[in-house]
């Protein structure tokens, strides 16, 4: 599953609404026109469409209401597609942005014939409020709350895995569909440097008992560790997570006789960079296969006190 955020335009977000509009008005019919002024995509603040296997599966956006609460708006999920986290995915995405632009609270309503739907809000957190929506809709719709950040707050769970651990694997192909999506056919000239079966170690991180991100090391000489295939799910950044599994596979690798980190990433990734940064790790001219490349950059960092050279 790939998460992107799109605009107001995008067709696949279009689409989707629109099945989600032929839903409701099959199960409440006329009254659903009455909602059409509040679901203009123009109004909200993000709007988000899930994929899966190159495919829109889902979507969902979100709406400013006051200086601190957001409204989920347009949260669809084609059926063939449902069941597989994608619904869930979408709102802790949604919920992630809205808390990094500083809201405190996210609200929801739905139909009250959508038990699934109220369900699963129950399940991600929501508690039932009283209706805040037009008085005509009030004997029609169920409405939720949930303060925003308690996400942020839970530390993850690192767990060292083989590499051929089902969790990595789910993971690293989110990030690969993440750079064929950005780069292309660019993007698969560079998958054999990334192999998993030629890593030392592979950390899976954990929030409750989902997989939110990885990473793994290989050595690139017998006192270097090569930092690989880092990536956290986007509901899950800006929570430390990227931060304590780089520290994990810092540790590992010095315990295991290095005492250089030297890294990869994209030269038009600048938050990438900047994040590595604050990890301690400085721009170096690039190595090895990414040695001329100019749309990489590498980074090194020193990982030991020296005791173990």
């Amino acid at each position: 599953m790939e998460l992107r955020f799109v605009d107001a335009e995008n067709t696949d977000l279009l689409e989707l609404a629109g099945r989600l509009d032929e839903y409701y008005f099959s199960i409440v019919g006329e009254v659903h026109r009455r909602y059409a002024k509040y679901n203009d995509p123009h109004l909200f603040g993000c709007r988000l469409v899930a994929y899966e296997d190159g495919r829109a599966a889902g979507c969902g956006c979100w709406k400013r209401t006051d200086a601190h609460t957001v409204e989920l708006k347009r949260i669809y999920v084609r059926p063939e597609y449902r069941r597989r986290g994608i619904a869930g995915a979408v709102i802790r995405a949604l919920e992630g942005n809205a808390a990094e632009q500083g809201y405190t609270r996210a609200v929801l309503e739905t139909a009250r014939t959508t038990g699934d739907s109220a369900a699963l809000y129950r399940k991600l957190g929501y508690r039932t409020m009283p209706y805040y929506g037009s008085p005509a809709g009030a004997e029609n719709c169920l409405c939720f709350e949930k303060a925003l950040g308690a996400a942020d707050k839970k530390r993850a769970a690192l767990r060292f895995v083989d590499v051929t651990n089902p969790d990595l694997a789910a993971l690293v192909a989110e990030l690969d569909g993440y750079f064929h999506a950005g780069w292309g056919s660019v993007a698969e000239k560079y998958k054999a440097y990334h192999a998993l079966d030629g890593m030392a170690c592979a950390v899976v991180a954990y929030i409750g008992e989902r997989p939110a991100g990885c990473g793994c090391w290989r050595a690139y000489d017998p006192v270097t560790a090569e930092i690989k295939r880092m990536y956290v799910r986007p509901e899950y950044r800006r929570s430390g997570t990227a931060g304590e599994i780089v520290a994990a596979l810092e540790r590992h690798a010095a315990a295991s006789g290095c005492h250089r980190a030297v890294l990869e990433t994209g030269a038009d990734m600048p938050d990438a960079i900047v994040f590595y940064q604050k990890q301690g790790y400085r721009l170096v001219p690039n190595f090895g296969d990414f040695a001329g490349d100019e749309i990489c950059v590498c980074m090194e960092k020193e990982i030991s006190d020296g005791t173990m050279r």
